[in-house]
């Protein structure tokens, strides 16, 4: 009896330190908390997730710290009370609107916990000093709890700022949540069981000006990887950032910790700069370095997609200033890591990515030696079967997308040469067929 009890003690420990959590309301921050965080550059996995996850986030370098100040409406504004009662809390908004035509100042978000979900129901904002309450006519759900492994919610939301004298600001956006992972997080400041949580908003802001009698919409998108654990009130890992032409591009990576001591000489912003960004085939563009601060002993890692180039001139992807020799048309993102030894005892971090940064063409020449040959490619546009048909003997027929990827190659040996294209995706692309005369380019729409 006893060895059967030890050992379904065994069982439901074993049990207990592997089970998933559950973030409720009871793990959010309330009125008059403050909790601390930092700010780092360095790289965080965002891809690998799951169940029974473990993430290592233990060398994570700091830049600086910040505090979350989750403030009563009454320290704020004491006006906003009258919209939104005394039970929420307002924090500083990330996403605000500035641009040269409208600027708006210490607007705040205003949250409504319930036992169902965690939402921002209400902003406030100052123009030339007048506070702006507005109210959202659809609240904006950040969390609906209970929070678990695979819960996926898609949340509409709606808020309208007017602004006396000028006109409106209107954010209309769609919240998707998407719980993608559970297991262990280990960062700095401690490890905790935890859940995973991608949030992804698709917003449009629309500033309308009474005098013009127009209104401009500008798109927000943005993306948000939070790591979530019980009492912790903010994620213990974020990494927000956008989403470009299905990109991640992180603008921001923070995590729950104590106070610490930081030297200012771990601010290191990783940049550079294409002596071009426009240019032809076999054309050799220079990439000059940019980071602040450069001391020596600085390490650099260039990654350029697509891998249609070649590094020149005795360089290579971990020069501080590399040539490269681009072989194909298309746009190539180019992504720049540095590590550098600024930070004392550890390396600070820095990374940058520029996508769809140069773009690559054929020469202008190319394209008239085609129309001017007795070369023959229909229909075109083509949904189907295209035609190659030539005066000289077809060698070869290779298909390139608008990113510069070869997706297809024919070999041949006649005149005339047959080729479906029902696998590829609609677009523009460019046909380099060989001949016994040479290389001619035409560009053909697949529809």
């Amino acid at each position: 009896m006893k060895k059967l009890f030890t050992a379904v003690l065994f069982l439901c420990v074993g049990q207990s330190l592997w089970s998933q959590i559950t973030i409720t309301k009871n793990d959010m921050p309330s009125i008059r908390d403050t909790v601390r965080y930092s700010l780092t550059n360095t790289n965080i996995n965002v891809n690998a997730t799951g169940p029974n996850m473990r993430w290592d986030f233990s060398n994570l370098i700091i830049t600086g710290q910040a505090i979350d100040s989750f403030r009563s409406l009454l320290s704020i504004n004491p006006l906003y009370i009258l919209s939104f009662g005394l039970q929420d809390y307002g924090i500083r908004a990330t996403n605000v609107l500035n641009t040269q035509l409208l600027q708006i100042s210490n607007q705040y978000n205003f949250y409504k916990k319930t036992n169902s979900y965690l939402s921002i129901d209400g902003t406030g904002a100052e123009f030339n000093g007048i506070p702006l309450p507005s109210a959202y006519t659809i609240e904006d759900k950040v969390y609906q709890f209970p929070l678990t492994y695979a819960r996926m919610d898609t949340t509409p939301y709606d808020v309208k700022i007017t602004i006396p004298g000028f006109g409106s600001l209107h954010q209309v956006g769609t919240r998707y949540n998407n719980v993608d992972g559970w297991g262990k997080v280990i960062t700095p400041y401690d490890s905790f069981d935890c859940i995973r949580l991608r949030a992804y908003t698709e917003e449009v802001d629309s500033i309308t000006i009474d005098a013009l009698g127009t209104s401009i919409g500008i798109p927000r998108n943005s993306l948000t990887y939070q790591w979530l654990a019980n009492g912790q009130k903010i994620p213990v890992v974020e990494v927000s950032g956008t989403k470009q032409f299905n990109t991640f591009v992180p603008n921001r990576r923070r995590f729950r910790d104590n106070y610490r001591a930081v030297p200012p000489q771990f601010a290191l912003t990783a940049d550079f700069r294409a002596n071009t960004t426009n240019c032809y085939t076999n054309a050799i563009v220079v990439i000059t370095n940019r980071t602040r601060p450069t001391v020596q002993g600085t390490k650099y890692r260039y990654t350029i997609t697509p891998s249609t180039f070649n590094f020149v001139g005795g360089t290579s992807d971990s020069s501080a200033s590399p040539k490269v020799n681009f072989t194909a048309p298309g746009l190539y993102t180019v992504s720049l890591h540095v590590e550098s030894p600024a930070g004392g005892s550890s390396p600070a971090v820095g990374d940058t990515t520029k996508v769809d940064y140069i773009n690559v063409s054929f020469p202008a020449g190319i394209e008239d030696v085609a129309t001017a040959s007795t070369l023959e490619v229909y229909p075109n546009p083509v949904s189907d079967i295209l035609t190659v048909r030539s005066a000289e003997t077809i060698n070869s027929v290779t298909l390139i997308n608008s990113i510069g990827q070869k997706v297809m190659t024919r070999s041949a040996d006649s005149k005339s040469l047959s080729i479906s294209v029902k696998a590829y995706e609609e677009g523009t692309y460019l046909l380099d067929i060989e001949t016994n005369a040479g290389h001619q380019i035409r560009k053909v729409v697949i529809q």
